[in-house]
């Protein structure tokens, strides 16, 4: 899968809130906004959110792994299609940002 596309894809589902998609209903995570002000004590909670969407939407994501990286960000590593991949997400304004 192409990076861009695959970094694309996640932006999408990362962003969207469960529900939003009337044709997959569990398509998404739960609004996260509130977490931003619950750092860093939320993280578990960011971390079950990103992780249960992952799960659920992109299976091609072998080897996942999630950790915190404070102040508001998790670090996630998997593979896709044999090739390593880091992300960073960030939370900012109920929003998820990956670099």
């Amino acid at each position: 899968m192409n990076a861009r596309c695959l970094l694309d894809d996640l932006r999408l589902l990362l962003n969207t809130r469960i529900g939003e998609c009337p044709a997959a209903p569990d398509y998404g995570v739960p609004d996260l906004a509130d977490l931003l002000h619950q750092f860093p004590s939320a993280s578990p909670a960011f971390q079950q959110a990103i992780r249960a969407a992952l799960a659920r939407h992109a299976p091609h994501l072998r080897g996942l792994t999630i950790r915190p990286s404070p102040p508001a960000a998790l670090i996630i590593n998997a593979t896709c299609d044999g090739a390593p991949l880091q992300l960073r997400v960030t939370l900012a304004h109920g929003r998820c940002d990956l670099s």
